[in-house]
Order: structure tokens, then C-alpha cells, then sequence
């Protein structure tokens, strides 16, 4: 059986010169990457973190969160990034919520009765233990569907599957160089990690907060992004220059507006979506990228089904479980399967994400998902954002009313309902259309539903 070493001593076998990383500190091979690790590797091991120990690393994406990821894996411990955008107060119930007993912070700061590690060393490679696939690896937070966060607990088998599988979709190969947009405390960007590194191909830092300056400052291949950020690309002012070396973009978030699709569409650049979560170690489903809410086709190391309309997962990338206080809860069926409160349905052979089941009402005895309104809107030509919010009504119980980001003349109620009149049935379609307000602070990526209906509290008033 062959061994299983960590992907910097296997990028140094295989890849040898090829650039593993390139960010603020220059680029680095993969042999020096795997020099780094190992020296990283002996220093944490010389502070006490052992097999098991539970490291905590507040910082955005960074070089020094990839070699901590890396040099737990060879001590056999578990790695738990963290968002810095938690206030301390947070920080701290999260580190005891995990059992962190170490912590690194990117500003040296110190937290509930951790200091934070220096990773300052001058100590000989150390290559850790020998390496498991079942070994945990890392703490991922998901806040699901209750807005607590929950920290799910993935092994090196998951990370390493959930990478080799996404190759089905999306080749990568020495040469290729992706970018880090999506930050390393999400499974978005951990995974986008262990996918460049796996296949020897470039894994390109932010240099700074704002997407397009990293894009002005270095060539990529490769990108993620969700709508909302393809949307600033295709409007900056030089935005063909930023386009010409793209190779490949993968879309999240959810349905694609047409007219994001039909301005990315003049570029010959290969457009991709996906359906994955942190349950999963990121993707689940990839395919190419679409207004009609198609995620795709299942990809290796994954299987799914759907259980009374409702989407279940399992398989090699499937997390160990929600780790907190010292115990591991595994919510899984007798066969496995986790239930992901996601509603689904199979056209041919990929999966259309119909909506969370929590984010579903009722209309007038109908059951109205929002996200199926929402992504019926995005196919008009002029909008380029479109959530959907229930109001309280004295006839129907709920009524749909829509909330619209839309290009100058924005599209008036006559002309969207007979936009949406062969697409939805009519109790489906949104009573009155809301300007998307100027009062509204979108944080991260994602529109917030609370949020964007507390920014509209007076006019989501029932008439």
C-alpha cells in the first residue's frame, strides 16, 4: 500500500520547481514549501502541540495559515481557522466551544488565557507522524440554518477526496494559478487550498482586501467567485485586461443572472457553477454555469439522493460530524446519509437546488420557496439581484414580495409579471417589486435576508 504523505512532501516529489504558493512573501516551490513545513512542523512540536491538540488561527488567508494547516496534518493534530472579523468577546466562547488549546493570531493578540503561538524557528524539518486518511484535521464553522455556529470536524480523507474529485470538473496542472479570494475559515477557501496543492498547480495570495487590486497586481488562471463579485469584474473600467488571462471562473451562491451570463459569455473563458457545502468538504455537484439554478453533475467521492424532496448526502468527502466541548456529534442516518434541509429535484442528470426548507412559506395554502421566484428573476435581462421576502397578509397568510437590484429603467410590476407568467403559477409571483435600498450594508458576499428586511421594515409593512 503506498504511503500517504502531506501534500508539501508530495508537491516536492512530484512537482519539485514548480510554484506552490506566490503571494507578499514572492513565490515558493514546492520544495521550499515542503522545507517550511517541516521546520514549522519541529517549532509547534517544541511548544507542546502534539497528536490531537486543537489549534486555533484567527488571521485572513495568508502564508502562514497554510503552513499551520499543513504542519498539523504532519503532527497529527486538528487545525480550526477563525474568521477576524469575530468580535474578541466571540473569539473567545468559540476557542472554548472547540478546545482550542493553542492559538495564533495574526496580530499577536491573546485570547481567553491562550497566548498566541510564535512561528518564529530555527529548528532542523521535522516529518511529524506517520499520516491516516480517518486522522482529523481541521474545524470548519458553519452556522447553518440556526445562525450558531457549529464547527464540523473533516479528516484528511475528506479534504483529500473532496480535492481529487473536483478534478472531474475542473483540471488543474502545474502552471495553473488560482487565487485565494474566498478566505481560508470558510471550506471554500480551505479546499481551494488542498486542490491547487494536490495537483501541483499555483496557489496565489491576496496581496489586498479588494478583488480587483489582486487581480491588477498578478495573473490568474483560475477563479471563484460568487455574482455579486463577477459583477464588479465585468464593470471595472479595465476589466478586459483583467478578463485576458482567465482560464476558468467558478460561480457560487446560487442562480446566475442572465445578464452577468450573457456579458461573461463574450469572453473565452470557461464559466462553472457548483453545489457543495462545509458538510462536504466544499463542492458536491459542478456543471457549467446557467441562470436556471443547475448545479451540475455529482462528482467523484460523493453520492446523492433526494428524500422526500429534500437533499441527502454522504460519502468520501462526508464530515466526521459537529465537534463541541469535547464531543463529536455524528447527525447522520443508520446508513450514513446527512440531512442537509435543502430542497431538490434531479433534471437528467443534475440537480437543481429548489431552496432551504426553512426559508419556505405559505401563500394562501401554497408552499412558495423564495429562491424559485428569485432565480425565475435573475433570467431577466435587467436584473442583476433579486431576493425574495414573505408579508404578512389579512387574506392569503403570506404574500411574496420582491426586492430587485436593476439596471436603469428598472423593470415596472406589469412588465415583471409578464415576464413571469410563463414561468411561475400566479400565486408564485411576487405582489408588489422593492428598489434594492441604498440603507442596506451587505456584510461578506451573501445577501442576508435579515438584514435586507430590516433595511425595508417600513415599506415590507402590510398595505
Amino acid at each position: 500500500m503506498a504511503r500517504l504523505v502531506c501534500l508539501a512532501r508530495q508537491g516536492a516529489e512530484n512537482f519539485a520547481d514548480a510554484i506552490a504558493i506566490e503571494g507578499p512573501q514572492g513565490p515558493l516551490s514546492y520544495v521550499q514549501l515542503d522545507s517550511l513545513v517541516g521546520e514549522l512542523t519541529a517549532h509547534l512540536a517544541r511548544q507542546g502541540v502534539e497528536p490531537g491538540s486543537h489549534l486555533a488561527a484567527v488571521g485572513p488567508t495568508s502564508l502562514e495559515l497554510v503552513l499551520l494547516q499543513l504542519a498539523c496534518i504532519r503532527l497529527g493534530a486538528v487545525f480550526a481557522p477563525l474568521s477576524p472579523r469575530f468580535p474578541e468577546s466571540q473569539l473567545i466562547q468559540l476557542l472554548d466551544q472547540i478546545d482550542a488549546r493553542f492559538l495564533w493570531h495574526h496580530q499577536g493578540v491573546n485570547l481567553g488565557g491562550l497566548a498566541s503561538l510564535s512561528l518564529e524557528n530555527g529548528l532542523p524539518p521535522s516529518d511529524g507522524k506517520p499520516l491516516t486518511r480517518s486522522q482529523p484535521v481541521s474545524l470548519i464553522l458553519t452556522s447553518g440554518s440556526s445562525g450558531h455556529p457549529k464547527a464540523a470536524m473533516h479528516s484528511l480523507g475528506n479534504h483529500l477526496a473532496s480535492a481529487s474529485g473536483s478534478l472531474a470538473q475542473i483540471p488543474l496542472a502545474p502552471g495553473d494559478r488560482w487565487l485565494a479570494s474566498l478566505p481560508m475559515y470558510h471550506i471554500g477557501g480551505l479546499a481551494l487550498m488542498f486542490r491547487c496543492l494536490d495537483a501541483g498547480a499555483t496557489l496565489v495570495l491576496p496581496r489586498h482586501r479588494e478583488l480587483l487590486h489582486n487581480l491588477r497586481e498578478t495573473r490568474v488562471s483560475h477563479l471563484s467567485l460568487v455574482a455579486t463579485q463577477l459583477g464588479w469584474l465585468l464593470d471595472a473600467r479595465d476589466s478586459e485586461a483583467l478578463m485576458a488571462p482567465l482560464k476558468l471562473v467558478l460561480l457560487g451562491g446560487g442562480p446566475i443572472p442572465q445578464a452577468l451570463l450573457t456579458r461573461l459569455s463574450h469572453y473565452p473563458i470557461r464559466a462553472l457553477t457548483s453545489y457543495g457545502m462545509t458538510e462536504m468538504a466544499s463542492q458536491i455537484t459542478t456543471g457549467a454555469a446557467n441562470d436556471q439554478g443547475l448545479s451540475g453533475t455529482l462528482l467523484p467521492g460523493r453520492e446523492l439522493r433526494i428524500h422526500q424532496g429534500i437533499i441527502e448526502v454522504r460519502g468520501e468527502t462526508r464530515f466526521m460530524g459537529y465537534y463541541q466541548d469535547g464531543s463529536l456529534n455524528q447527525p447522520f442516518d443508520d446508513q450514513g446519509w446527512f440531512h442537509t434541509k435543502d430542497r431538490g429535484e434531479w433534471h437528467g442528470e443534475k440537480l437543481k437546488v429548489l431552496g432551504r426548507a426553512d426559508n419556505m412559506f405559505i401563500s394562501g395554502g401554497e408552499n412558495v420557496q423564495p429562491e424559485e421566484i428569485e432565480a425565475a428573476l435573475k433570467q431577466h435581462p435587467q436584473i442583476d439581484e433579486a431576493v425574495v421576502l414573505p408579508v404578512s397578509d389579512d387574506t392569503f397568510g403570506l404574500l411574496p414580495v420582491a426586492v430587485i437590484r436593476a439596471s436603469t429603467p428598472q423593470p415596472g410590476q406589469q412588465e415583471l409579471d409578464q415576464f413571469l407568467a410563463p414561468r411561475l403559477a400566479r400565486f408564485k409571483r411576487p405582489r408588489r417589486y422593492l428598489a434594492w435600498p441604498e440603507n442596506y450594508a451587505q456584510q461578506g458576499l451573501k445577501v442576508s435576508r435579515e438584514g435586507l428586511s430590516a433595511a425595508l421594515r417600513e415599506q415590507l409593512k402590510p398595505d
